[in-house]
């Protein structure tokens, strides 16, 4: 394949990948809330209302969370990318629609608490938070094969990465699997598994004490 199309082809440093990035999570993000209502109905007091938005409320809660440490995710992993080609744009872009679609399960997840609808919308909420887990470790997989990560990196942040990222993958696929069980479990796992990745990739540094120089700034 040419240089242009082929799935090696350099498109430079990831500036304008991560701006694209930024603005689509951005618009994400936002989406939830708009589907976060409390109506109050004539001699309803607003607390009963509230009661009655809850799962709305802790739809949107959860969601957030998990875009936002999506997004968290995305920038400290591209701070140790050089460069991006062809491909990684692609499933850059995977990475995007998948997470662009996430507030359309939460809505569900909301407004079906309950019976076989509520386990449908649950599967629907974990294969697609699944399918963000997949393009991660798509994108990681990709970096490390392609060489466009700086260098300096420590095999050991390497390591933690993979097995971090192959872990969420997992993990993500038993909290879909779990809507067969109780589809209150999937919202729930998902969070947790969320939270593993509060502090980014790893937790390990990326470069060993004495090649700070390799660091991007």
């Amino acid at each position: 394949m040419s240089r242009w199309w082929g799935a090696g082809a350099d498109r430079g440093d990831t500036d304008r990948l991560e701006a694209f990035s930024d603005g689509v999570l951005a618009i994400a993000i936002t989406l939830l809330i708009l589907d976060v209502r409390v109506d109050v109905p004539a001699g309803t007091s607003l607390a009963e209302a509230l009661g009655h938005a809850l799962p709305q409320i802790g739809a949107y809660a959860a969601s957030f969370l998990q875009i936002g440490i999506i997004w968290a995710n995305h920038h400290a992993l591209f701070r140790v990318v050089n460069r991006v080609d062809q491909l990684m744009l692609l499933l850059n872009l995977l990475l995007l629609g998948l997470v662009s679609f996430v507030p359309l399960p939460t809505r569900l997840v909301a407004e079906h608490t309950a019976g076989a609808d509520a386990a449908t919308a649950s599967l629907l909420y974990g294969a697609t938070l699944t399918g963000a887990a997949i393009a991660f470790n798509l994108i990681w997989h990709h970096l490390v094969r392609a060489g466009l990560l700086v260098n300096g990196l420590t095999p050991e942040f390497v390591r933690d990465v993979t097995i971090r990222y192959l872990l969420g993958m997992v993990g993500y696929a038993t909290a879909t699997v779990l809507a067969l069980v109780m589809p209150l479990l999937t919202v729930l796992v998902s969070v947790a598994l969320a939270l593993m990745f509060a502090l980014g990739p790893s937790v390990r540094p990326a470069f060993a004490p004495s090649d700070e120089a390799g660091e991007p700034s």
